[in-house]
């Protein structure tokens, strides 16, 4: 899984595709905590390179609101820099 960050900052999250990664305070690890709907545990694991680590109740993340994907595509990237498809 490949991500991008600014130069010296420390990850808090990683939002990919598939779920949501956050950093476990104990060990710096990114441990996965969210889910998108249709999508396991399992689809995660297959893309990740390392023995992946969840919580153990893991949070479903809801898709965007039609609002919200005008603003998206309208308001805030209009010209598609960020946003494809």
């Amino acid at each position: 899984m490949d991500f991008v960050t600014s130069p010296g900052q420390r990850v808090a999250k990683v939002i990919t595709d598939k779920g949501v990664f956050e950093r476990d305070a104990a060990n710096g690890e990114l441990v996965l905590t969210a889910l998108y709907p249709g999508v396991s545990v399992e689809d995660v694991r297959a893309g990740v390179g390392w023995a992946l680590r969840s919580r153990s109740t893991l949070d479903c993340v809801e898709p965007p609101s039609p609002t919200d994907l005008r603003l998206l595509r309208e308001v805030l990237d209009p010209k598609r820099l960020y946003l494809k498809g």
